[in-house]
């Protein structure tokens, strides 16, 4: 028993309710049980609960043991001043009190709980599978599981809507900025993602705007910022990039990262960070104003077109400085771009809805992910050997939601197919 699961008990009522009695003796009657709350103070506050022939409005702690009341001090805050009822799962003894010195009734809930819900629950902690409820999983209903994926799609949007807010309250409610710094996090895929963030915030918008018809020094600012021109170049090409992003720093004041902190290795020559630069820097001569032209864009085909623009030709036959190879992939494929629609462009509309408080914009986040082909990897691939098959991207983002924000942090307590398991 902890008291997680206790909360979870008292707020579906899986116990048993008949002859409710105090420890003291009292009969009790359930009338609310409370709103739960997650934030300080009592755990379920405004019950209505009736103790012998007084009815009671307040609030309820609960413990595993009527000694907690102590362990934890509420005897002397005044926050718990409002305590009705002590519920707690075996009482010893120990009878709650307010600061004041009020004693505060206490219900025992011991023997009033079904042991096969404890033994379920006992069960899923001690599970070593991919997921807590790999045994039970199979079993539970369609309804459910499509229900709270739908909820889980909402709840992986509206985080990510946290991000961008922190990003427009540092950028001064710049939608501009925060969409080339979401497009560059997601084009850093994986272990690149903050030092491709890094490089967007060095280098905003209004800088490199000015430059957007000028291929080479957009791209000399990029590889300049990243911190990768700095070093004796045998091909011509990086010499100029050097060369322009000398003058380009001290008109601009640009500071470069240190080259350390970009990753190559274990990754394969396309998603090299010097590729995935040079795909940057062809997608900020496309236009600088990337958020109007995502705002414009109606389809998933339209957005995909942004992603289009062609690197400089140095690119399409080397993956980094000085070490040509025949031909290099150095288009965006359609897995990058996808990439970047589901984790960029889509939050970025659902956000703007939000701010806007308009829900065209969230529906319109809604369809492109509906009309996105599922994403493929290793957690996708877990799902579909547990038989939940993802048909779009909004149905593999939230597959993600659940596997990385429940599962992996046994949430069992928070998530709707575990209280369909628990109280079956």
């Amino acid at each position: 028993m902890n008291e997680k699961l206790l909360h979870f008990i008292w707020k579906f009522r899986l116990f048993h309710t008949d002859g409710l009695v105090t420890t003291q003796g009292e009969a009790v009657e359930i009338i609310h049980s409370g709103t739960y709350n997650t934030d300080a103070g009592a755990d379920f506050q405004n019950a209505k609960i009736k103790i012998g022939e007084t009815l009671w409005a307040g609030n309820i702690e609960m413990h595993v043991q009527s000694k907690d009341w102590f362990v934890h001090k509420h005897e002397t805050d005044a926050a718990y001043n409002n305590v009705i009822l002590h519920v707690v799962y075996e009482a010893n003894g120990n009878t709650a009190h307010t600061k004041s010195g009020e004693p505060i009734a206490t219900l025992e809930l011991k023997n009033r709980i079904n042991t096969s819900l404890l033994s379920r629950y006992e069960e899923l902690e001690k599970q070593q599978s991919w997921i807590p409820c790999a045994k039970f999983f199979p079993k539970v209903d369609d309804f459910t599981r499509k229900n709270f994926l739908e909820r889980l799609l909402i709840e992986r949007l509206e985080s990510k809507v946290t991000q961008i807010e922190t990003l427009l309250k540092e950028s001064g409610n710049d939608w501009e900025n925060v969409m080339f710094q979401m497009l560059a996090r997601y084009l850093g895929a994986g272990i690149n993602k903050e030092p491709f963030e890094l490089l967007a915030k060095n280098l905003p918008v209004n800088i490199w705007g000015k430059h957007i018809h000028e291929p080479h020094q957009i791209e000399a600012m990029v590889f300049g910022v990243a911190g990768m021109l700095d070093e004796d170049f045998d091909d011509e090409y990086p010499k100029q990039l050097r060369r322009e992003f000398l003058y380009l720093k001290r008109l601009h004041n640009l500071v470069p990262l240190p080259k350390h902190v970009w990753k190559f290795l274990r990754l394969r020559p396309a998603n090299f960070p010097s590729i995935r630069l040079a795909q940057l820097a062809a997608l900020m001569c496309f236009d600088a104003k990337l958020f109007s032209q995502v705002m414009e864009a109606k389809t998933g085909k339209s957005i995909h077109r942004i992603f289009d623009s062609d690197v400089v030709d140095y690119w399409h036959t080397h993956y980094r400085f000085d070490k040509p190879t025949k031909q290099a992939k150095s288009h965006l494929g359609t897995g990058m771009k996808n990439t970047l629609l589901i984790n960029a462009v889509a939050p970025m509309l659902f956000a703007y809805g939000k701010y806007k408080d308009n829900e065209t914009y969230c529906d319109r986040a809604f369809a492109l992910l509906e009309t996105c082909e599922a994403e493929s990897n290793s957690i996708i691939t877990g799902w579909k050997k547990m038989n939940l098959t993802g048909n779009n991207a909004s149905e593999t983002q939230a597959m993600l939601q659940l596997k990385k924000q429940y599962c992996d942090q046994f949430r069992c307590l928070d998530c709707a197919i575990g209280h369909k398991i628990l109280q079956s």
